[in-house]
């Protein structure tokens, strides 16, 4: 899986990509175009490599604002190299690209020595970011070109010094071409610097923190970004979380309407999928397991394109998530409220069915949040819900394991907090009562 394909999952991690601060286009794609690891040592090595990093920012921020502006001027020259590996002859344009890009990493001290490099494509040893062919190139093209000027009408003169600069690319192709693949490293490690002095900046910004990589999901003080940034705007501010999870052991949440339920599920699947792409996460610290698979079913599953309802749309992804679970690769599953969008006797029977179906299955970690009182032998998280405020009631949204899975009724009293219609609130009370007779 490529960070691109995730990049619009309801998760939320397009937020914390929109603020990460790139300095290039080609970081970008390069970043997008990354593969998810999922192999626990590649993980701590990539965390080891953003620590210096993070050292990097809090040590000296005026450096890291000059690499990074620095860095504004890196462009893709990937197709300039590729021609190059397969024996063209380079351009004017293509040289100066290469000498560019060489004379950067060398300004960065990134990627393999670039000396021999820039001194082919700077024999004067001038050190400016421009290219042409120099008359020090050859004796032959200064005699052409200084003929050339006193003749400039001469036909067979400007044929005869286009041959010559001709020659003269040909040859700097040639001697390049050894360094192809040195020039590609190069490029690589120059958006991968561009990347990491980027995530480093974003731990700061945002107040994330590196995870370490464990056999158990321990997530403490966890929170969503965005809904944060969006909380702090009207002065309010994001209640951090508590979670963990394992292998083999379905959890469910369950909880009111606005308690927070989708929330913490949207921010667990977040968290491992930046853990995974090597980002800091949004939590005070954090032990977590790689996935070979991420299966994330959320909201309304409704597809018109396809003619699906929501129903439809929802039992068909669930569905492929259980024959990845059945293929036997790792896999991290996170389910919201499955089966709402049916009538509550199915419904339930759905969701307890999935979660006897998965129990037990030690290549699965199944998190599950619904409305329906279901029994199973996993863990039972609760949100902790209304609770005496300063000023009334109010929400708490902190996670509780609880060893009683009926869901609260809080629903009335939510709304009764929201100010909704005294009377029609008393008649739905006066219903309920009347069925739990």
């Amino acid at each position: 899986m490529r960070f691109r394909e995730i990049i619009e999952s309801p998760c939320g991690i397009r937020y914390l990509f929109d603020e990460l601060e790139l300095q290039s286009g080609y970081a970008r794609k390069v970043l997008l175009d990354r593969e998810m690891m999922t192999r626990p040592e590649d993980i701590a090595a990539s965390y080891a490599s953003l620590e210096q990093y993070i050292g990097l920012v809090d040590s000296d921020r005026r450096k890291v604002e000059d690499m990074q502006f620095r860095l504004q001027s890196l462009r893709d020259i990937t197709g300039t190299l590729d021609s190059l590996s397969e024996g063209a002859v380079l351009d004017e344009v293509e040289l100066f690209e290469i000498k560019h890009m060489a004379m950067l990493a060398e300004s960065l001290s990134t990627g393999a020595p670039m000396d021999e490099v820039i001194d082919l494509l700077d024999p004067d040893g001038l050190r400016i970011a421009t290219f042409y062919l120099y008359d020090s190139y050859s004796m032959e093209l200064r005699r052409l070109r200084s003929i050339c000027e006193q003749h400039p009408e001469d036909p067979e003169l400007r044929e005869e010094l286009l041959g010559e600069e001709d020659r003269i690319k040909q040859m700097l192709s040639e001697k390049l071409r050894p360094y192809a693949a040195a020039l590609k490293q190069t490029l690589r490690a120059l958006a991968d610097l561009d990347i990491s002095l980027a995530k480093a900046r974003q731990v700061r910004s945002e107040g994330l923190s590196i995870p370490v990589p464990g056999h158990e999901a321990r997530i403490q003080g966890m929170f969503h970004p965005e809904i944060r940034a969006v909380q702090r705007l009207s002065g309010r501010e994001f209640q951090p979380v508590d979670f963990e999870f394992r292998m083999g052991e379905p959890a469910t949440v369950i909880g009111a309407n606005m308690g927070g339920k989708t929330v913490a599920l949207k921010t667990i699947c977040m968290i491992q999928y930046l853990f995974q792409f090597g980002f800091a996460v949004p939590a005070a610290s954090a032990e977590l397991m790689p996935f070979d698979d991420i299966r994330f079913c959320i909201g309304d599953e409704q597809d018109t394109r396809k003619g699906l309802s929501s129903f439809s749309a929802e039992m068909q992804r669930i569905d492929r998530m259980i024959a990845a679970v059945n293929q036997g690769g790792r896999v991290l599953a996170l389910v919201d409220e499955p089966a709402r969008s049916t009538n509550p006797v199915e419904g339930s029977a759905l969701v307890e069915a999935l979660l006897e179906m998965l129990s037990g299955k030690s290549n699965l970690a199944l998190l599950l949040t619904t409305h329906y009182t279901v029994a199973h032998s996993g863990q039972c998280w609760r949100v902790q819900g209304l609770v005496p405020g300063t000023q009334g009631r109010k929400m708490d949204y902190r996670l509780v394991k609880t060893s009683s899975h009926e869901v609260p009724h809080e629903a009335l009293n939510i709304a009764r907090e929201l100010g909704i219609d005294a009377q029609w609130l008393e008649m739905a009370d006066t219903i309920m009562k009347r069925q739990y007779e």
